[in-house]
């Protein structure tokens, strides 16, 4: 326990916000724990020790069976919380860029998609997340009509399961609007929706962000991803890449958005990192960035 008090001592002197006046306008200023440095490690200390207020955790890796499905860890993770304040608002199940959620019966990935399907509702329910976020990329891009279906069959199966709780799934995806309304009327599930993200559609799909938002925004949960940079993903600290991030900011703004917003950049891997000495000051100053792109709208 020693070390999360030296990490909290090193940072907090350098935190001129602070987290009184953290919360801006209805927004929540959050962020994803393996984009912090350390990629999650002490990530709950590090949230409360820059003034954040959320999380999003990721549920790990098979080969380390699921960390976080633990109880001995979401144990630690709850001890956390109560020291330091940090509301825990999402699960990503971030192995489905490893392993396809539209695996096929019988094939290679198949019992381990659907084993982690299982667990992540109780890890949900056990650690108070309202939503489980599931990435549709790499491996679970979702290309053909076939993994159309098997995506939307894995949907239907964690809403259900995720609903007796109050608990949303929402798909973090590249797909253009037509085919992700196309997958929405599939799930055909209230507790399903969009994880927006500032960077991924326009990187990967080649698609203007603002436009996304125009088209899809009613299908939107309440929480999203932001980061930055010029034509590569996570490049830059927010507003100096290629993504148009203060449009979005503003498009959010003009239509009322309240909810969680959420860094991912990756402060201490590269490209990223080589533009200052600490990771930390990258972690700071993107805050900063973001607070003001909020303000500057009121």
């Amino acid at each position: 326990m020693e070390f999360y008090h030296i990490i909290l001592n090193n940072l907090k002197k350098n935190d001129k916000d602070g987290r009184e006046g953290k919360r801006v306008k209805n927004v929540v200023i959050g962020a994803c724990d393996w984009a912090l440095p350390g990629n999650g490690l002490y990530a709950t200390a590090i949230a409360a020790s820059v003034g954040l207020d959320a999380l999003s955790l990721k549920i790990g890796l098979c080969e380390n069976d699921y960390p976080l499905t633990q109880p001995e860890m979401q144990r630690i993770y709850l001890e956390e919380q109560q020291k330091y304040g940090i509301e825990y608002c999402a699960i990503a199940l971030n192995d489905f860029d490893n392993i396809p959620m539209h695996a096929r019966k019988g094939t290679e990935h198949y019992d381990t998609v659907w084993g982690m399907l299982k667990r992540a509702v109780p890890t949900a329910k056990a650690l108070g997340v309202k939503i489980i976020q599931v990435p549709g990329f790499a491996a679970s891009e979702i290309k053909t009509e076939a993994d159309m279906q098997h995506s939307a069959k894995a949907f239907q199966y964690l809403c259900d399961a995720a609903g007796e709780y109050g608990i949303q799934v929402a798909s973090e995806n590249i797909l253009d609007p037509e085919r992700f309304v196309q997958l929405y009327e599939m799930v055909d599930r209230k507790n399903f929706g969009l994880y927006f993200d500032s960077q991924n559609y326009q990187v990967s799909g080649g698609f203007s962000e603002v436009a996304i938002l125009d088209k899809l925004y009613p299908y939107m949960c309440n929480q999203l991803h932001v980061k930055d940079g010029p034509d590569v993903m996570s490049g830059g600290l927010l507003g100096t890449g290629t993504s148009k991030f203060y449009d979005s900011m503003a498009w959010l703004d003009a239509h009322d958005y309240s909810g969680y917003i959420l860094l991912e950049n990756y402060y201490d891997v590269y490209p990223l990192r080589a533009q200052a000495d600490n990771p930390y000051d990258l972690l700071r100053e993107d805050i900063k960035i973001l607070k003001n792109a909020i303000r500057g709208n009121d």
